[in-house]
């Protein structure tokens, strides 16, 4: 009994309020881990900046080493181009995906850059075709899970662009062994000598607002509690 009130248990308004409250926790909860994993992208993308660029071929690479400046050298496949919409400082357009393959066989996909959809029939963009060396940042290939799969189709849409940056997806539908395709890409640094493609557009400045995320959706589980403690109270007799 409070001042003259008493609870009252009510089954209907309870049990949606525990739903209610479990689902603002979980929200919480990942807010926080959400918060964990930004914080350590954030170390990972400072302390990669900082190391020299890595030969592909040197040793094997995994998630952990995304945004590690490598370098590769071989020829760029002939008519592979992958575009993939995008947009660059509001201007639509697409990042230009092209399978480079090296001496000893392996691809590896390159995102070339940025070009805007009024150069995209510039022959001007197509890659040099004699053996080059490109040095960009390693990039794993985009798995997007649910709800975004719902919305990102894996593969191309009726005008040939693509969505999701996944080298083996591309290469398979280019009809490439999938076998010695890398599960990555390199995010190619901009070249000096061309407009277009644009390059070294990676961003590498990451928001991190998970702690107040996180505060909000607890603030408003104590909230909805708080309106149900008050909700079930009485005057008493």
């Amino acid at each position: 009994m409070i001042a003259g009130r008493e609870f009252q248990f009510r089954p209907v308004l309870s049990v949606c309020t525990a739903v209610a409250l479990a689902i603002l926790l979980s929200l919480g909860n990942w807010q926080l881990q959400r918060l964990e994993w930004k914080r350590d992208l954030i170390d990972r993308v400072d302390q990669a900046m900082t190391k020299p660029p890595v030969a592909l071929s040197s040793r094997a690479f995994g998630p952990g080493d995304e945004y590690r400046p490598v370098y590769a050298v071989g020829a760029f496949a002939e008519d592979q181009t992958v575009p993939l919409f995008g947009t660059l400082d509001g201007t639509p357009g697409a990042y230009l995906f092209d399978p480079l393959r090296s001496a000893s066989g392996a691809l590896v996909y390159v995102n070339r850059g940025f070009v805007p959809q009024a150069a995209l029939q510039d022959p001007a963009i197509a890659p040099p075709q004699a053996g080059t060396r490109v040095e960009g940042l390693l990039r794993v290939r985009e798995t997007p899970s649910p709800p975004a799969s719902w919305f990102r189709k894996p593969g191309p849409d009726a005008g040939g662009y693509w969505f999701v940056r996944d080298p083996v997806a591309m290469a398979a539908a280019a009809g490439l062994d999938e076998t010695t395709v890398a599960p990555f890409y390199i995010d190619q640094y901009a070249v000096d000598t061309v407009e277009w493609p644009k390059g070294g557009t990676t961003r590498l400045s990451f928001r991190n607002r998970h702690l107040e995320y996180a505060l909000t959706w607890f603030g408003l589980a104590a909230t909805l509690f708080a309106v149900w403690v008050a909700a079930s109270l009485r005057p008493s007799e």
